[in-house]
């Protein structure tokens, strides 16, 4: 659980992705059709554990923002409906690298494979810069995620802006979103 992993909230580094993970969620909300950003659960925030938002569709799919994997912190994952096991698209925040207010985000591979065909027809699948290994690869270890990280990614953004991060991150979202025939937003005939 993240209550005994003593992450310091109280850090810069923390809050600032702990916001970026909010600022995305509220995004995301206005973007996607019949989505309805319900509050922040203050409780699991303060313990760095559950799901700290959600987005919810009515043919209950979900986005949340949330902890995974054993309580690590900053996960946006896409639920095909209300059991977490259905889980079908993940994005780790502590990737998300802010450098001078210029943003960089290699997604990693989603395990999915309707998820994975997506974003290989939308993203391009690189190697990772070295400044940007180092700088996750810090990020993780502050936020008790260990080092490992892959050498490879699916580039979302680099040196972007946050305004472009949010526009490339929700339309990335609606499209898998369709691509897995979820949340009302399925191509009709495609």
């Amino acid at each position: 659980m993240a209550k005994n992993r003593k992450i310091k909230s109280k850090d810069k580094l923390f809050q600032q992705h702990q916001k970026f993970g909010f600022d995305i969620m509220e995004h995301l909300a206005k973007f996607l059709d019949y989505a309805e950003l319900e509050k922040i659960d203050k409780q699991a925030v303060k313990s760095v554990d559950g799901c700290y938002q959600k987005i919810t569709f009515p043919d209950m799919s979900s986005i949340r923002y949330t902890t995974w994997n054993r309580g690590q912190p900053f996960y946006i994952i896409l639920y095909k409906s209300l059991l977490p096991k259905e889980y079908i698209f993940e994005l780790d925040l502590t990737r998300l690298v802010c450098i001078k207010d210029k943003f960089t985000w290699y997604l990693a591979k989603p395990v999915n494979d309707k998820s994975k065909k997506a974003l290989e027809k939308k993203l391009n699948f690189k190697q990772l810069p070295s400044y940007y290994i180092d700088s996750v690869s810090n990020q993780k270890k502050m936020f008790k995620q260990g080092k490992r990280i892959n050498k490879k990614g699916f580039l979302l953004i680099e040196n972007g802006s946050w305004a472009d991060l949010l526009e490339r991150l929700a339309t990335l979202v609606q499209y898998v979103s369709k691509k897995q025939e979820i949340a009302g937003l399925a191509d009709k005939g495609k």
